[in-house]
């Protein structure tokens, strides 16, 4: 007979394959123990396969069919069902005996023996013959006669026994063999604990690794996984839950479909693009010269004692029952070679893969988000497992000794990624950034009537990096814009020696430079990044715009700088024209005034005229009065109208000549 087998996918679904071995003749019956909250995946991906019979339809309870009020209490049965089924039709048996009636309740009757009182409980049961009594004592068998009592019964019943496990409910089924003894086997698929993946990568000295997988699987179901072949997938297949096991009438235009989403420690940055050259050959021309200086001594008194090898470090590992793997599209299944045995509600390692790994070493990562003042010592990974490898929490072991823990992201296979495991103590980095942003103004251009003006932004940083080691490393850094968008270079200072270094690969946000750390030297690196920033502003004017705010701007950003363009003839032209207009305008202004005061003294004039008689001073206001109507007709036909269109053309003549304006300027400042 093939062994019970589960698949469990790395989202949390199950997918069960169980099986039965089915008599000739005989029909069989199986209850599946299920939690009421996965009966609806059981239903909606049940198949039965083999050369049998299902000889009825599943049946089972649904999940929300067993409320009710009925209550047994255990240490009084019958008295519980007497008092609260009053009315049911039943049928009781006794030695001598058979009642059958309507129950009508308990009554307690009292009895004596030997001077001593106690009270026996009776049903009393009406009969065609009247109410009859019988003691519980003497009952040999209680029958509830009514269909409907007796669900409620076994309701009442499946409510105490969810008292113990008040999740858990059954499917069954029954089923024959169609000629012959043969095989029955039951797939269903259902929610369950999510499998994990843990990995032990073991460093050794001659660059070379170990790399085991472990799968941490968890039973979470109703029943005993024995004898069962486990096989674990890193997949994410779409699966849902449904409403397939309620009883529910919908309503009209709705459909009760929940979906639940099922596929949806520090972390290295993997890069987005690798650098051309890699590592700048100046620096690591640099480091040659630098270890064969005096500086670095690899013998005498200064030479780096090798510890006692460690037992562990030469030990290997326990050898463990491989998994087969295959691939599916992009599902990667570890079947379990031996059947295991994972008990209800309990969990289990089991081993999947073992492999050598031909090259793994060593590297420091420093990140300031990461650590202000440490790097974090790396295992440069690469996946050379030929198959993906799912995200888990990787132990990393060195010399034999443990060494930290880090998270294993998701890989593909042939990719490389930096896993940090351990603070590196031994070196120390000290980052100092500048606090302010450096601008100056690199260029102006002005075509058409528009000022196209050009920032440089620059910001600097410095990272000091002591290693205090007896041994070298490398170092990757990753460096963090300062700026929005930069360009960035950087420069290495290295026994006396400052050199550009080229960044190692570029990052989502950032540069990773790489660079050599001899033991007991300091280097100090230091990024130089610069921003281009373009205004531009309209110094043209729009119909009816207000030619003011484009003045000011003028002398705000170009002419009261003692900028490049402060001595602009054009600039200043314009300048003057707008002195010019405002002046015109300052002339109607007070023509205004000098009219708004001659009416008045009109208004003035006519109240005395109307006052006064035929006398000389009357006479007086009334050639003053016709003098005044002479100087404000002279104001509305002449004076006002030509500085009207005076003032017009000096705008036509401002307008035009901000429009027009064109010239440049570019700093040829060597940096």
């Amino acid at each position: 007979m093939s062994e019970n087998h589960v698949v469990i996918y790395s989202n949390g679904i199950a997918d069960f394959q169980r099986s039965y071995q089915i008599p000739k003749e005989k029909a069989v019956p199986i209850s599946l123990p299920v939690r009421k909250d996965h009966l609806a995946d059981v239903l909606g991906s049940f198949n039965v396969y083999g050369q049998v019979r299902l000889d009825a339809p599943l049946t089972y309870r649904p999940s929300n069919d067993i409320e009710g009020s009925l209550e047994i209490v255990g240490d009084s049965v019958l008295e519980s069902l007497a008092e609260e089924l009053s009315g049911a039709k039943v049928k009781l048996s006794r030695s001598s005996d058979t009642i059958e009636g309507t129950l009508v309740g308990l009554n307690n009757e009292q009895e004596s023996t030997g001077g001593d009182s106690f009270f026996i409980p009776h049903l009393i049961v009406l009969t065609n013959e009247g109410l009859k009594r019988c003691a519980i004592r003497d009952i040999e068998n209680f029958q509830f006669l009514d269909a409907d009592i007796q669900s409620e019964i076994e309701k009442a019943l499946l409510r105490n026994y969810q008292s113990i496990k008040p999740n858990s409910t059954f499917i069954d089924l029954t089923l024959s063999a169609l000629q012959e003894e043969t095989e029955a086997i039951l797939q269903y698929t259902l929610p369950a604990a999510a499998w994990k993946i843990s990995y032990r990568l073991r460093m050794k000295s001659d660059k070379k690794a170990e790399l085991q997988g472990f799968a941490i699987v968890d039973n979470n179901t109703e029943e005993d996984w024995n004898e069962f072949l486990i096989s674990v997938v890193t997949g994410e297949p779409i699966t849902f839950s449904t409403d397939l096991a309620e009883t529910k009438v919908p309503k009209r235009d709705h459909v009760n479909l929940v979906i639940e989403k099922a596929p949806g420690s520090v972390e290295v940055e993997a890069p987005v693009m690798m650098a051309a050259g890699g590592a700048t050959m100046d620096h690591m021309e640099l480091t040659q010269e630098y270890r064969s200086s005096e500086t670095y001594r690899s013998s005498g008194s200064n030479r780096m004692r090798k510890a006692p090898p460690e037992r562990l470090a030469l030990e290997e590992s326990a050898q463990t029952e491989s998994a087969q793997l295959t691939e599916v599209g992009d599902f990667s299944i570890f079947h379990a070679e031996k059947p295991v045995n994972i008990p209800a509600h309990h969990s289990s390692v089991i081993p999947i893969f073992q492999l050598k790994l031909d090259e793994a070493k060593t590297i420091l990562h420093y990140k300031v988000d990461n650590h202000e003042t440490k790097p974090y010592r790396c295992v440069n990974f690469k996946n050379q497992a030929g198959f993906h490898l799912g995200k888990g929490m990787c132990t990393v072991f060195e010399q034999g000794h443990f060494a930290g823990s880090s998270v294993l992201p998701s890989m593909k296979p042939e990719d490389d990624r930096l896993l940090p495991h351990a603070l590196e103590t031994g070196v120390t980095v000290t980052y100092k950034p500048n606090k302010r942003r450096q601008s100056h103004l690199a260029s102006i251009e002005i075509v058409q009537g528009v000022c196209k003006r050009e920032f440089i932004h620059s910001k600097k940083c410095t990272y000091t990096i002591q290693n205090n080691r007896k041994e070298p490393y490398e170092l990757f850094l990753d460096h963090q814009p300062m700026l929005r968008e930069p360009t960035t270079s950087a420069s290495i200072q290295l026994n006396g020696k400052n050199l550009s270094l080229e960044s190692h690969s570029e990052l989502k946000e950032g540069i990773r430079y790489k660079v050599q750390l001899e033991p007991k030297a300091t280097l100090r690196i230091k990024v130089y990044e610069e921003e281009t920033e373009i205004t531009s502003y309209e110094l043209f004017l729009a119909a009816n715009q207000d030619e003011s705010a484009k003045i000011n701007w003028i002398l705000t950003n170009l002419l009261k700088t003692n900028g490049p363009l402060a001595e602009n003839k054009d600039l200043h032209h314009c300048f003057s024209l707008y002195e010019e207009l405002n002046a015109k305008r300052e002339e109607i202004s007070d023509l205004n005034q000098e009219m708004e005061r001659i009416i008045s003294r009109e208004e003035r004039l006519r109240e005395n005229i109307k006052s006064g008689g035929k006398d000389a001073l009357t006479t007086r206001w009334r050639k003053e009065l016709d003098d005044a109507e002479k100087e404000i007709q002279k104001l509305v036909d002449q004076q006002i109208p030509q500085l009207r269109e005076e003032e017009k053309k000096l705008r036509q003549q401002l307008s035009q000549a901000l429009k027009s304006l064109s010239t440049s300027w570019k700093d040829e400042t060597p940096e």
